[in-house]
């Protein structure tokens, strides 16, 4: 199954603005499988020292907040989105 991980702010600069990978259908493969890509530093953008999703991020799942409901299972050509913490003046 392929998805669309898209990146926002600090996390864009870093990894730039999309990447599309196969996953085996969860959340977690999905990250899992772009940290191949993208380095296994990138797995600590995302989770905690636990292996939870970090609560200081905002990932989306074709536009529903994970903290909202934890969705765990994609479909095919979910586009997961990806912010780090904000802060500004």
């Amino acid at each position: 199954m392929k998805v669309k991980i898209e990146f926002f702010a600090t996390l864009r600069e870093k990894y730039g603005k999309s990447i599309e990978i196969e996953c085996d259908g969860t959340l977690k493969g999905a990250f899992l499988n772009a940290a191949k890509k993208l380095g296994k530093d990138f797995l600590k953008e995302i989770f905690d020292e636990n292996g939870n999703f970090r609560k200081d991020r905002i990932i989306l799942v074709n536009g529903r907040n994970i903290k909202d409901e934890m969705i765990e299972n994609l479909r095919d050509n979910s586009k997961i989105s990806v912010f780090p913490p904000i802060a500004g003046g």
